[in-house]
């Protein structure tokens, strides 16, 4: 079997990363610069096995590489480092094998997401266009070029390339995904729940769907809707920081709907559930006070429904079976004995004060 014949790539040496190399071969214009670049592509073209060599000047880099008879995938191992986010690496490869190949479909592809990861957008909106005039049906292409044209701002062209991605496939979850995002963007919140509940659809457990959803429903006065929507993004992973933005978002429209019942003045049944936690916790110990705000908070991860008086949760460290507005106040109280300078996201100082008068006045009176 005859010998693989030898590829040639290159890279004008400008365009080589310096902050792959050492911080005192960086200056391309000293040997250094030179030694390092040609250690680091012979080190990196050893893992793509067979034999390698580069060469340096001023203006460019070549490097010559003569595979194996049955070689590794070198792109394989390049999408390795972008799963790894070593972006710089990734780039740098995939700019010399496109100099031997310059319209290949998969380099110009992952070349252009990871140049949009990093925020070279001009150059990925270019080899990602270049994808699509080669692979028209490449609907991967069309939403890497719709992320990449939305990144730069322009949501109008970002909207008619994300509309072409779902034209070719309707059921694609990251097409309808970031049209829904786009659209939302743009203030067109009904296009955007039409799109967004799509790919809910498509994949029940897309947490990033979910949560573009229940912006999409709140901006359309769809509060009940959207507070479901925000609960099911937290059921989905509760400790990521989508579902931290979706409990602040729940926090917002709990805080909303409680004071649209009686603005500007205490609502009667939190100033009692109040009263009842300071006149419980004052016969508790600190640790148990603690222990069960604790509780309360960690229940709260989930979203308590401040506005359903249905008593649907228990506590371990208290009996009985509670409503969310209930424990809300429990944990507002608990949290001003034990550390009165934190802000548990829900504003209950009018009912705590009123509370508070409420209980001094008894203690006088007795």
């Amino acid at each position: 079997m005859p010998k693989p014949d030898a590829l040639t790539f290159t890279l004008a040496t400008e365009d080589f990363d310096v902050s792959l190399l050492p911080a005192h071969a960086r200056d391309r214009n000293t040997p250094a610069f030179r030694d390092a670049v040609r250690s680091y592509l012979q080190d990196e073209f050893k893992r793509f096995g067979g034999w390698s060599s580069a060469q340096v000047d001023a203006e460019r880099i070549e490097l010559s590489w003569t595979p194996d008879r049955q070689p590794p995938d070198p792109l394989e191992q390049i999408i390795g480092k972008l799963q790894r986010k070593d972006y710089s690496g990734a780039i740098t490869l995939l700019q010399l094998f496109l100099s031997d190949r310059p319209n290949d479909v998969n380099l110009l592809y992952n070349l252009g997401m990871a140049l949009s990861d990093v925020g070279r957008l001009a150059e990925a909106e270019e080899h990602l266009q270049h994808v699509i005039e080669l692979a028209p049906d490449h609907v991967n292409a069309r939403v890497a070029l719709g992320v990449a044209l939305q990144r730069q701002n322009q949501t109008a062209r970002a909207i008619e390339v994300l509309n072409s991605a779902v034209e070719h496939a309707p059921d694609h979850l990251w097409a309808q995904r970031n049209l829904g995002a786009c659209l939302l963007s743009a203030g067109q919140f009904q296009e955007a729940e039409r799109c967004l509940r799509k790919a809910t659809l498509i994949n029940t457990d897309d947490q990033q769907s979910w949560y573009g959803l229940a912006q999409a429903l709140e901006r359309l006065d769809k509060t009940a809707d959207a507070d479901a929507a925000y609960r099911k993004t937290i059921d989905v992973d509760e400790y990521s920081p989508i579902a931290e933005r979706a409990r602040d978002a729940l926090r917002a429209i709990a805080q909303k709907t409680f004071r649209d019942r009686l603005p500007g003045v205490a609502r009667p049944d939190a100033v009692m559930y109040c009263l009842g936690a300071i006149e419980k916790f004052e016969k508790m110990s600190p640790s148990d006070v603690q222990r069960t705000a604790f509780e309360i908070a960690t229940l709260g991860m989930k979203g308590l429904n401040v506005n359903d008086p249905d008593q649907n949760y228990q506590l371990k460290s208290l009996p009985g079976s509670f409503s969310g507005l209930h424990l809300v106040c429990l944990m507002y109280v608990g949290f001003k004995i034990i550390a009165p300078e934190q802000d548990i996201g829900f504003d209950l100082s009018k009912e705590y004060g009123a509370a508070k008068s409420m209980h001094e006045g008894k203690a006088t009176s007795e």
